[in-house]
């Protein structure tokens, strides 16, 4: 199985957008307010810093996944504890995200729907796209869907331009300060710190020395989609009113009204959410069931996702409300522990051990 630069590219730009614009305003806007979007830009740097670390780590041993990485540089049992933190923030995603997907589906257009429904639409076609042929055919739809992905946003952004009041920007930074900013940069930089899962992605590239620029280019230009979409959208809702909003990217795409007759644009902003969360969750479901038969000695790694998908649903159905499945898992644990030490401490640990042992041996 192996991937251009150019496919790892928009799996890793897909994976930071879609998710960063629906979920990380809210709590964002709570602490930064109107200076979200420098918040933003701050997030862009905790993201280049991660994306310098994981892809100098693949660096050091070219052709190796994290799983192999971990257990070169740190020996056998640190380095299987090591995958064992990251197999952790992989079983807990996939079934946070496929709650997520269904709430929002069940709150912006099928409200009648059961989520069960829903959701198992979802995990037939993102086991089905893995079980086929792995990362291979996940990469093949993120090079499809991502431009169509871009342009779905843009065209909601051009679309909104009439509905921009700059004021509800200002006053830039009175408001807030550096440490509010930098507390609503945290959501946001969790979000778009998904580079961390080109540890697993390099090893399949044809040129795993080349692919260095391809993560650094989806980070860059992740961000600052980011940061255009979600100032905007402040600027059309109002500070005010957009932190008691569950989703106010949505409710911007609701406010937008052409010639008098084109409106409701909403289904574009779905169509994004809707292609962002596939891919999502057919990358982590790949490094998931392959990265665990790796861990665990299983010679075929196929059929743990047959045995992972009803797992990863009946999981996805414990959350009680839209609060538990996606304010609580990211502030309890996907920013005070993921984003710290699976994304920085860990990369940063395999990256100094690493040159270490490699001028040892020299």
């Amino acid at each position: 199985m192996k991937v251009t630069g150019l496919q790892v590219f928009w799996m890793i730009l897909i994976m930071e957008v879609g998710m960063t614009l629906v979920m990380t305003l809210t709590p964002g806007v709570q602490a930064a307010k109107q200076d979200l979007w420098i918040a933003i830009l701050v997030a862009g740097l905790f993201t280049l810093l991660i994306t310098f670390l994981v892809t100098n780590v693949t660096l050091l041993y070219p052709g190796q996944n994290l799983i192999e990485l971990s257990q070169t540089i740190l020996g056998k049992w640190i380095g299987k504890a090591v995958i064992v933190v990251y197999l952790v923030q992989w079983y807990t995603i996939i079934p946070i995200v496929l709650r997520q997907f269904a709430d929002v589906i069940n709150i912006m257009i099928m409200p009648e729907t059961p989520k069960w429904a829903i959701m198992l639409i979802m995990v037939l076609l993102f086991s089905y796209a893995t079980y086929s042929n792995g990362i291979v055919t996940i990469s093949r739809c993120s090079e499809i869907l991502g431009p169509i992905i871009i342009l779905m946003i843009i065209l909601v952004l051009l679309s909104s331009v009439n509905n921009i009041r700059l004021a509800s920007l200002l006053p830039v930074y009175a408001d807030s300060g550096a440490l509010n900013i930098i507390r609503g940069s945290l959501p946001s930089a969790s979000y778009l710190g998904h580079s961390v899962e080109y540890l697993m992605l390099a090893a399949f590239l044809y040129q795993p020395r080349k692919g260095t620029p391809y993560a650094y280019w989806a980070t860059i230009v992740s961000t600052l989609v980011v940061t255009v979409a979600l100032a905007m959208a402040i600027a059309t809702i109002g500070i005010n009113l957009t932190p008691t909003l569950w989703y106010p990217f949505f409710e911007m795409t609701r406010k937008i009204s052409l010639f008098g007759f084109v409106e409701n644009l909403d289904p574009l902003t779905i169509v994004t959410w809707v292609a962002s969360v596939f891919i999502k969750l057919a990358v982590y479901m790949f490094i998931t069931a392959y990265g665990t038969a790796q861990f665990l000695g299983i010679p075929k790694w196929r059929p743990l996702v047959i045995v992972l998908a009803p797992i990863m649903l009946w999981f996805a159905l414990i959350p009680r409300n839209v609060t538990e499945a996606t304010t609580n898992y990211l502030m309890n644990y996907w920013v005070p522990f993921v984003l710290p030490v699976n994304m920085i401490g860990l990369p940063l640990l395999l990256l100094i051990v690493g040159k270490l042992r490699l001028r040892a041996q020299a």
